[in-house]
């Protein structure tokens, strides 16, 4: 609590001082000059963080659940505030207009983290960032966004690196099913230290753009549309969509075939039983309506791992902002987003609540069948680790992500 005070009094005062003495910003490719001088600068504020608040009551998976009824209450009332907060700059014209794309809806875990990001930014630099937002790929395909921002077609990206084959594979660490991560408050947690502590990690990110911040999505089944309960892992076959990453390599461990499409073209491809089962988070399922009745129904109540999602500017864009604004947006980036992280538990809640509601059925594994994953897992931990370009370091940040997911599975106990 301490540390999050000392943040918020350090982020008045750098607000505070970039007010009374920031330059005049130049205007990047892709944005757009103010038509009008910005009204003058009101007194900076510190923003919400989640110890400003209560968690709402425990919630059980017989209860709907809301923003309010749950742990995560306290990332939603950040959230809440935040929205409230950039209100008070609607009149201002904006120095800087720069695109993100997102290729998930609007509603959406990623929707909802990123529109509470852009109301940060726009508290933190007093309406002079401002962003276009193009949901569910409007703006940019989810295979080609990553590819657009490097390139400067787009200026912001929110992308995830397993997406793309061989990308940032110290990164894909987060993604071993047998890290046992809890829920997505231990990956994303695990996955910002990891980024902070390891250079190598680093490194993945530093020639493609300025990255602002790394976390994870929720847990992800196995699930299936079939007609009963699997009982052994030899019964895992045919097709399964699954990301690039250790999740592709649990795919080959039981000796299935990797399928790959994007996450709109899941849902007709499991109701055509063209595809098998699937490796895909809780807020997946909820977002893409995937528990839908005809669609999956089974659900093996497994973490076959997280990924981890990327927040980043082009490079160019971002070396064309001044130095007090850059100051500014990263102010409320990195540490401040674990505030938000909380979310993906009531969208892991929500997925869960609604294949319940549809019928579906999420059944734990017999000791039998879970012994079999976990040997899975620990192979294709081996495999991940060896197939690293140093296999050493691998195993280093392997060994260092299994402690911090202990640490945090404690500490986020949901």
């Amino acid at each position: 609590m301490k540390k999050i005070l000392a943040f918020a009094l350090s982020l008045a005062l750098l607000l505070a001082l970039a007010a009374c003495g920031g330059g005049a910003a130049s205007t990047p490719s892709g944005g757009e000059t103010a038509a009008a001088d910005a009204p003058a600068a009101k007194e900076a504020a510190a923003l919400p963080v989640k110890d400003d608040y209560t968690a709402g009551p425990s919630w059980s998976v017989d209860t709907e659940p809301t923003r309010d009824n749950g742990p995560w209450a306290q990332s939603y009332a950040v959230i809440d505030a935040l929205a409230e907060g950039a209100r008070a700059y609607d009149g201002v014209a904006p120095k800087y207009t720069f695109s993100l794309a997102c290729h998930d809806p609007a509603e959406s875990a990623p929707g909802e983290f990123l529109t509470a990001w852009s109301n940060a930014v726009t508290i933190a630099t007093e309406g002079a960032v401002d962003f276009n937002i193009g949901w569910s790929g409007s703006m940019s395909g989810t295979m080609a966004s990553l590819d657009d921002m490097k390139s400067g077609t787009i200026d912001f990206d929110w992308t995830l690196p397993c997406y793309f084959k061989g990308y940032m594979p110290l990164t894909n660490v987060i993604q071993n099913p047998g890290l046992g991560i809890r829920n997505g408050s231990v990956g994303s947690y695990v996955m910002w230290e990891l980024y902070k502590t390891n250079p190598e990690i680093q490194a993945e990110f530093a020639d493609d753009g300025e990255l602002l911040f790394v976390w994870t999505n929720c847990t992800s089944p196995l699930s299936y549309k079939g007609n009963a309960e699997i009982t052994d892992i030899s019964q895992v076959t045919g097709n399964i969509r699954a990301n690039n990453g250790p999740a592709q390599l649990f795919v080959d461990e039981v000796g299935a075939s990797v399928f790959g499409c994007p996450i709109g073209d899941v849902y007709s491809n499991v109701q055509n039983s063209i595809i098998n089962y699937l490796v895909t988070d809780w807020h997946g399922i909820k977002s893409f309506a995937l528990s839908d009745v005809g669609v999956l129904n089974y659900y093996v109540d497994t973490n076959i791992g997280c990924s981890a999602y990327a927040l980043m500017a082009n490079a160019d864009i971002w070396a064309t902002i001044d130095a007090d604004t850059q100051a500014q947006i990263k102010a409320v980036s990195g540490d401040y987003l674990l505030n938000l992280v909380d979310i993906w538990n009531y969208w892991e809640a929500s997925g869960r609540y609604g294949a319940v509601e549809n019928g579906g059925d999420i059944y734990a594994p017999s000791p039998e069948l879970e012994a079999q994953f976990q040997t899975a897992y620990e192979n294709v931990a081996a495999t991940w680790i060896a197939e690293q370009a140093d296999p050493a370091v691998a195993q280093r940040i392997y060994d260092q992500a299994a402690t911090l997911v202990e640490q945090y599975n404690a500490q986020f106990d949901w």
